[in-house]
This record gives C-alpha cells, structure tokens and sequence, in this order.
C-alpha cells in the first residue's frame, strides 16, 4: 500500500481493516483501529480477525468465509474486543475485493457506543413522557403539521368513546371526523384541527349530543423556530358548565326578588330604605370577599405549579451539574497528560515533530488549553444559577404549608426579588438596606405575596428609570419591613382608598384592584399592620409592621 493510500486510511473516522479470506490474518490496518481498540500494528497484523470479532454469529460468517463462501455485509451490528478486555459496540460492513487476482475481505467499522446510549436516553424520555401525558387530567392529543396524529392519551379516546377499530387501524381521518360529528359545533371544531401552523393559543368549547361540554386549548407545537403540530388539550367542563347555569339561575331569582322587594320597600318609610342600602353594602362585601377568594385560590395553584415545576427541574439539573463537574476534572486530567506529551517532543524524530506540530496548529492546542476551562467554569456557573432559580420558586411557593412557621423575612424578600427582577430590571434599580432581622412565626408564601404585590406596584409607578429601596429593621416586638420607590406617588384623594377592594389606578384591563387589598389583609391576619406615605411627583413609600410571635 502505498503512503498516500495510507494516509487517506488513517484519517478515516471509521476502523477499516483488511482481511485474508483463507487464513482470517489482519493483513491492514488504519490508525482508528490502533486506537480505538488499543492494539499497535504491530499486535493487529499478528491476529485473526476472529481475535477481535469473536461473536457466535460472527465466527459463523467467518468459518464461511474461510471456506470460500465471500458474503457481503451492510451495517451490522457487532462488538469488537479491545486490548483490555472490554468490547466496543461498532456497525460493520464487510465486502470482497480483488486485488491482482487474490480476494481481500475489507472490514470497515464505526463506534456506535455513543449512539446506543443517546438511543437509551430518548427511549426513556419518550416514555417518560408517555407516562406524563397518561397521567394528566386532560384529554391530550397532538396532531403533525401534515395533518397525521402524532400522539393521544389513553383519557382522550376514553372522553370521546372512540370506536376500537379506528384505534386499532390507526385512522387519523376516521378519528377526526368521529370528534367533528359528535359535537354541536362540527363546522368550528374541523376549521380548529385544520389550523395547524396558527401561532395563536386557542380556546373553545364544545358541547357533545349525550349533554357533555369540553373546553378545548391548543398552541402550537414548535421544533426551535418552526411550527411542527399543534397539541390540544381537552377538559370536561360539564359539571362546571352545570354549576354555572345554577348560579346564573339562582343569581336571576335573586335579582327578581330583589326587584319585587325593592318595589315594596319604595312604598315604606325611610327606615326601610336605610336598611335596604345596608343590605347593599353587605353584598358588596360579600362579593368582594369572593373575588379575594378567588384569587388567593388561584395564587395557590401557581404556587402549586411552581413548586411542581421547580421539582422537575431540580432533578435533572442534579445530574447534569455533577456529569459537568465530573468533565472538568477528566478535562484538567487530559490537559496535564498533554503538558506531559508537549515536554518529551525534545525525544521525538524529526518528522514525528513535524508531524505533531502540524496537529497541534490545526486544533490550537495552546487556545483550546486556556479555553476549555473557562467553557467549564461558566458551564458551572450557569448551573449554579439555575439551582438558584429553582430554589426560589419553591421558597416563595411553599404549597406545603397550612400552619404558622418561623421564617426569615429577608430571605423571602430576596426570592421574591429574584422572582420579580425581570419586571423591574427595566424600570429601576433595586437597592437592599437589611437589618438582619430575626426570624417570625408566620405564613411565608402569605408574606411574598404581599412583597410582590408591593415591589409590582413599586415598578409601575416608575416612568422611565428609578430606584426602589427595600428596608428591614425591628425592636424588641416587631420587625418591619419597608418598600419604597422614586414614582410618581399617590394622589392625596386617593391615599385613604388604596385598601378598598376594586380600587385601582391603572387603566381598564391593566389591574383588578385587589393587589393591596389582598396584601391589607394577609398582614392584618398576622397582627400587623401596613402603612404609606406619598407626595405626588416624590413617589410612595409602604411600611409593614408584624409582630416577632403570633
């Protein structure tokens, strides 16, 4: 063989050996098969190839081939020994090639270990998430670009009782046309499982012949920047639907009644009409106390799905932090092997010098020795601030919790802080002025919640550019908290109704008005007390007094 031959073969990726059919002798060799199987040449030009390739099947084809029987292989899978005993997982091709007059088998070969293991890692995603879709409350299914299903759970075919034989025999169409026709509003629910590269979230409902409603979201499905399906999540509403339809009916007999007994209090004395407006003042209250309800319930369900998501990313962050730190050592490892091969380049030839010169400048050897550990280390601080993130989300969700428990106040404010700083980093600067307070006996996911909705408005009363100053301090029986932002402030008429339930500033759809009258509440619950000072154009400034001990 001759050297350009050579040359091209060792700088093949793939193990390429040559292979006399009536002896098996290894009559060639690449470089890959020197190391990736860690024999010399010397060793592999000694063996049989059975020495490497010693599988049942395989020593089979090569019984055969010793008896003349020249069989090509395409891509099969095999194991190769290694000098050490271990065996490399390879994908082999094996022809016959005739070479003046003689026939040589030509073995070429792959590392497909790295494969096989990514192979595992997806299989146990895919199932990982299989069992994810199985476990949701919803009716899941997901449908390609092309129109195909590309995934359902077993609760979707179960809501819309669909027929065996169109499951078993895969009938996308069949499926689809099944949830058209079994739905009042057949014509919107095809246009909707058309629309399949809509950037748009959607909502709908659909109400079924047998009485049953489904409240159907779907948002596309992307694979980087591209729409590749869309995923539709289908939910029984009917009993809600049927609860709704009460309340509206009881809601309508009360306000027929309230007609008919409005009418009657009009023709008595003012007495009357005094305890009517109280009657009105109390189901004010009643309704404000409903909506606070309601939205304390829903910021327990967030709470809820940041702890769960904060547990789910905690989990696989663990292991990719310790494989990173794991890597950085080996990496340290391997650039000290490579200072120690650079000190004996004095005992190389000449053209071996050259030679590895040559390598050396290809790869900048000396850039990627000052790189690769800085790659790590910001690798590692990245990680850090994942788990820091993660940390915070269960620290200000604590779904857990039911009963009073000793908490640092600073430390919620930090992880709120941490929550919120992408609202604010925009808006203003935060300064943190602590007093290392001690610890309270209080409901801590309750207190967040009143910091956010304090920092929150803080950042909304900024204009452009401004600073917002968060204060602790405390005595012997309390320990206050204080958030205080450069804003526009408050409007005098407005100071003594902040507290009000519906109360707001902000234009329509921009806020509820229940932030600090959620807030006033939590921390009367706590026995404390919350306060402000506000000039216009000088900004506000919110002081929450609590007690040490409940």
């Amino acid at each position: 063989m001759n050297d350009l031959a050579q040359l091209m073969l060792d700088h093949s990726a793939s193990l390429m050996l040559l292979v006399e059919p009536r002896t098996l002798r290894i009559v060639g060799v690449n470089r890959a098969v020197e190391q990736l199987l860690n024999y010399t040449k010397e060793q592999l030009l000694a063996m049989a190839i059975t020495d490497i390739d010693s599988a049942l099947q395989d020593l089979f084809y090569w019984e055969d081939v010793r008896g003349g029987r020249h069989a090509d292989i395409e891509s099969q899978d095999g194991q190769y020994r290694r000098a050490d005993g271990e065996l490399l997982a390879v994908s082999k091709s094996v022809r016959a090639l005739t070479h003046d007059g003689a026939v040589l088998m030509l073995v070429s070969a792959r590392d497909v270990q790295h494969e096989h293991k990514l192979e595992d890692v997806l299989a146990q995603t895919l199932s990982q998430l299989q069992a994810t879709l199985e476990s949701t409350g919803n009716g899941i299914l997901v449908i390609d670009w092309h129109g195909r299903i590309a995934s359902m759970n077993r609760l979707f075919s179960r809501m819309w009782a669909i027929p065996q034989n169109l499951l078993d025999g895969q009938d996308d169409a069949g499926i689809l046309d099944h949830l058209c026709g079994a739905v009042a509003e057949g014509p919107t629910c095809r246009a909707r499982l058309q629309q399949l590269v809509d950037e748009r979230a959607t909502v709908d409902r659909f109400h079924l012949a047998s009485g049953r409603v489904f409240e159907c979201t779907s948002r596309p499905q992307r694979l980087g920047e591209r729409i590749i399906g869309r995923v539709f999540g289908f939910n029984d509403i009917t009993q809600r639907e049927q609860d709704e339809a009460a309340l509206r009916e009881s809601r309508d007999q009360l306000e027929a009644r309230v007609v008919e007994r409005t009418a009657a209090l009009q023709t008595a004395n003012a007495t009357l009409h005094e305890e009517k407006a109280r009657q009105e003042e109390l189901i004010g209250k009643l309704g404000a106390a409903q909506m606070q309800l309601l939205q304390a319930e829903k910021m327990a369900s967030v709470g809820l799905l940041a702890a769960g998501v904060a547990h789910e990313i905690n989990n696989p962050i663990a292991f990719v932090s310790t494989n990173v730190g794991t890597l950085q050592v080996y990496a340290q490892g391997l650039l000290k092997l490579l200072e120690a091969y650079e000190a004996m380049d004095g005992a190389l030839a000449a053209p071996d010098l050259a030679r590895v010169d040559t390598i050396r400048q290809e790869i900048d050897a000396a850039w990627l020795r000052e790189d690769i550990g800085a790659l790590l280390t910001e690798s590692m601080e990245g990680l850090k601030r994942v788990k820091s993130i993660v940390q915070d989300l269960k620290d200000f969700s604590h779904v857990s919790e039911s009963q009073r428990q000793w908490a640092n106040v600073e430390r919620g404010l930090d992880s709120t802080l941490n929550l919120v700083a992408n609202d604010l980093k925009y808006k203003a600067d935060v300064v943190k002025d602590y007093a290392g307070v001690p610890e309270i006996e209080c409901l801590p996911s309750q207190l967040n919640q009143v910091f956010m909705n304090l920092m929150i408005n803080a950042g909304h009363a900024i204009a452009e550019r401004g600073l917002i100053t968060v204060r602790t301090g405390f005595d012997a029986a309390t320990l206050w908290v204080e958030i205080e932002d450069s804003g526009a402030g408050i409007a005098p008429e407005h100071l003594s109704r902040i507290f009000e339930p519906f109360f707001t500033t902000k234009p329509v759809g921009k806020g509820t008005g229940l932030g600090l009258s959620l807030s006033y509440g939590i921390v009367r619950k706590h026995g404390g007390t919350i306060e402000v000072r506000s000039e216009p154009g000088q900004g506000s400034l919110f002081r929450v007094t609590l007690p040490r001990q409940a």
